[in-house]
């Protein structure tokens, strides 16, 4: 039985096209994520069947029942939305913002049953937050706030949850604790899950099918075994990947692929460049500079982390912290070797929190030592930004102290090479 269909939507900002005829349904019960790049309109279209957004043409039903038509409480009592993170606007108490997620339950004058009461304790006991339920939200933990935030969504007690990159800045231990909870609510309670996530590997360990997007529209949809493998993901993420069988679980699992043959460019080899790493972002990038013969470098980098796993593959030189763990002093000092050794530095487009907060001063420091940036901005920083707004000040000034921005890591090789007069 379907839960949900969405039939030819079609989404507009300023007149650009953000999604294209877009068509799919969900059976009650499945574990669905929502895969693509940066743009291909992931978000718009989780707004769109929360209701955030409108003004779309087509049609959504939800539970037999048309988006369209329904009331903001009652959309509510279909569809909970989890996002990356939340602001209050005003400093509530743990408890008070998750009694919010009850509303479309209250009585007159907000207020709730004893029912209603005991199920918010229920689900705060659920989600372990009932031991700092007085404690004001803005005092809490990365980790804290986004239980937080799933306990918000669980006490509207919908059919259907809408994740929206709600891992996308937590470490992987929190990351898979967090996508172990959604799949018992997706297993035991029956609630119909569709997720965006910010990791792929994660994502298909949990996802009974896969809806791959590609410029607004739906590339594939269908079973996970079926529709992720190496064509599907090349064609949407113009990536290279070996996609195998994770050998303790047996599910998929997808490796970037790299040449791993020292590059022939002599001209170019006499060039040391320095990465900054984190999250996979930096991986695409090594990988042409070595393959164009390079010297490369990269840091800092937490073990498990794919950058790192790139640079051992290539045997690259790069700097790590442990598992979990926020840059240490030493590791800072180690990444700063690299740079001031290095005739240029690059930045991918990686996730800044308070743990590696340090990598941009590094940044800053390299170009206060008159050392060529360059600053890939892909997107935009206020997304990738969990450090209440520091790391947007400090990119900021980065950028105003004369680094060189690249819309996208494709035509890196052509800046570079002009950059040194090859």
């Amino acid at each position: 039985m379907d839960i949900l269909k969405v039939k030819n939507i079609n989404f507009s900002y300023d007149g650009i096209k953000v999604l294209k005829d877009v068509s799919f349904d969900v059976e009650k019960g499945n574990f669905i994520s929502i895969l693509g790049p940066n743009g291909s309109g992931k978000s718009t279209l989780i707004n769109i069947m929360s209701k955030v957004l409108k003004k779309f043409n087509g049609d959504i039903v939800i539970d037999g029942k048309n988006l369209a038509k329904l009331k903001p409480r009652e959309v509510a009592k279909l569809v909970a939305v989890v996002p990356q993170s939340t602001n209050p606007g005003f400093d509530f108490s743990v408890k008070e913002l998750v009694s919010m997620g009850r509303y479309p339950y209250s009585k007159r004058f907000g207020t709730f049953s004893g029912k209603d009461n005991k199920f918010i304790d229920n689900i705060m006991i659920r989600t372990r937050i009932k031991g700092f339920a007085e404690k004001k939200y803005n005092e809490l933990s990365g980790g804290e706030k986004q239980r937080v935030i799933i306990a918000q969504a669980l006490v509207q007690d919908t059919p259907i949850i809408l994740l929206d990159e709600p891992t996308a800045h937590l470490d992987i231990s929190f990351q898979i604790e967090l996508l172990e909870f959604f799949n018992q609510l997706n297993v035991v309670y029956g609630k119909t899950i569709i997720g965006i996530f910010h990791d792929i590997n994660l994502a298909i360990q949990y996802s009974k099918k896969v809806l791959f997007l590609k410029d607004g529209k739906v590339f594939k949809y269908g079973k996970t075994s079926e529709v992720v493998n190496e064509e599907n993901i090349e064609r949407v993420f113009s990536s290279e990947v070996y996609v195998g069988r994770n050998p303790f679980t047996g599910k998929i699992y997808i490796n970037p692929t790299f040449n791993t043959s020292p590059g022939h460019e002599e001209k170019t080899r006499d060039l040391r460049i320095h990465v900054i790493g984190g999250g996979g972002a930096a991986s695409p990038i090594i990988n042409k500079l070595y393959n164009k013969g390079y010297i490369v470098s990269c840091g800092v980098v937490n073990n498990l982390d794919t950058d790192l796993s790139t640079c051992e593959t290539l045997g690259i030189p790069y700097v790590s912290e442990a598992p979990f763990s926020p840059i240490s002093i030493y590791a800072q000092n180690k990444n700063l070797e690299f740079i001031n050794s290095s005739d240029m530095v690059i930045l991918p487009p990686i996730e800044f929190g308070n743990g590696n907060f340090s990598n941009l001063v590094s940044i800053k420091e390299a170009l206060e030592k008159g050392k060529k940036v360059i600053v890939i901005d892909s997107e935009n920083i206020k997304k990738r930004d969990h450090t209440d707004g520091k790391a947007v000040n400090l990119y900021n000034k980065i950028i105003s102290k004369g680094a060189k921005i690249l819309k996208s890591g494709e035509n890196i090789m052509q800046v570079l090479e002009a950059a040194h007069g090859k």
